[in-house]
């Protein structure tokens, strides 16, 4: 499972759900007493990220009743609280002494908001708690989920975690748009071009980070005739390649970075498989450019990597599987951590556009090559 890395309400969505039809569903005890007195026990994601300018937390209700849970889920009175019901709040601390928790509030509050989640086994209209305040990459945080009816609070702890540093490339150098004239660098123009050239990519570890993961995600445009003035008659897009999760225990004590290696075909191919999934239908496309490459490091910490192992699926042949909470004497279930990014865009080097032109892996996509001609594939 990868990091959620753009702060993609989808990803905690479908934890959350998975976490709230495990207490429904999982258990087939016997003495399973379903009219037993209902205790108030929250569903809680909250992930947050200083680095995003919006931070989304959930929280599910878990519900209870006589009638089948699977309908039960579809009503959003089941799942959701209602507006004003939650007073949800950071506070934060250094070395012991109250802070700021934003650079301007001593104190963030949350407010509520809808999104529409993708059709599923829970209703799609889905409460989260949402703030756009500027939050710090140090210090500890307390994050205070207290219900105005019933008067219930829900405390967890976590401290901030900051972005990976900066040193090697590509994280060095001019970013996108590299100004006109500059001399050309290998630090500001980035060339995969190469399809059997293996690629190399180092990063610094950053305590108290336990898990890692690093993003390309290319960035380009469709020219369409369906575009207007306004968006340039261009349709921006992107598409991303990924690489598996890096873990600080695995991390050679002597080097203490992390490398991510590949070939350049790997690129052409992976950028294919993800625009087969989510691009625009080629018909309906004059060509496509790639413009600019972002590159994105992302770590969180041990509590996040336990949680992901706790919502993974179990192939224990028990039945019952336990959920996953840092909440204060397990009041809540769900979790309460930070997550960091480190970004930069980058121009590619012109035989690195026409490579996605050209190549097997991507061409059948009308890629534009640097000169913006569609030689197709070779």
């Amino acid at each position: 499972m990868k990091i959620d890395v753009y702060l993609n309400v989808n990803f905690s969505k479908n934890i959350l759900l998975a976490l709230t039809a495990l207490l429904v569903f999982n258990s087939c005890k016997n003495d399973l007493k379903i009219n037993a007195p209902y205790k108030e026990t929250p569903s809680v994601y909250a992930v947050l990220c200083p680095q995003e300018k919006i931070h989304i937390i959930r929280i599910n209700k878990i519900f209870l009743g006589e009638s089948d849970a699977n309908v039960m889920a579809q009503v959003a009175d089941s799942i959701n609280y209602q507006p004003g019901d939650l007073t949800v709040t950071l506070t934060r601390s250094v070395n012991g002494s109250p802070s700021n928790a934003s650079t301007t509030s001593q104190i963030v509050t949350f407010r509520d908001s809808m999104v529409i989640a993708d059709p599923g086994v829970f209703n799609s209209n889905q409460r989260v708690y949402v703030s756009s305040e500027k939050l710090f990459t140090s210090g500890d945080y307390k994050l205070t989920v207290y219900n105005n009816k019933t008067n219930n609070s829900f405390t967890a702890f976590a401290s901030a975690l900051d972005s990976v540093p900066a040193g090697y490339r590509p994280f060095v150098g001019l970013p996108y748009p590299v100004p006109p004239g500059t001399p050309d660098s290998d630090d500001d123009f980035i060339d995969y071009s190469n399809p059997g050239t293996n690629y190399q990519i180092i990063f610094n570890k950053k305590d108290p980070a336990k898990i890692y993961q690093f993003i390309m995600r290319f960035h380009y445009y469709d020219s369409i005739a369906e575009a207007t003035p306004e968006n340039d008659y261009k349709n921006h897009r992107f598409a991303d390649y990924s690489f598996n999760n890096q873990y600080a225990k695995d991390l050679n004590a002597q080097t203490n970075v992390f490398k991510v290696n590949f070939k350049g075909k790997d690129i052409y191919e992976g950028v294919g498989t993800y625009m087969s999934k989510n691009s625009a239908p080629v018909g309906t496309i004059f060509g496509r450019k790639m413009y600019k490459v972002q590159f994105f490091i992302y770590t969180s910490t041990q509590d996040y990597m336990d949680y992901l192992q706790f919502a993974a699926p179990s192939l224990n042949i028990a039945q019952e599987k336990p959920t996953y909470s840092n909440f204060t004497d397990k009041a809540a279930i769900g979790i309460f951590t930070f997550r960091s990014r480190s970004t930069v865009c980058k121009e590619l080097d012109n035989s690195f556009k026409s490579g996605f032109a050209t190549n097997s892996g991507s061409c059948s996509y009308k890629f534009y090559n640097a000169s913006l001609g569609l030689p197709g594939c070779q």
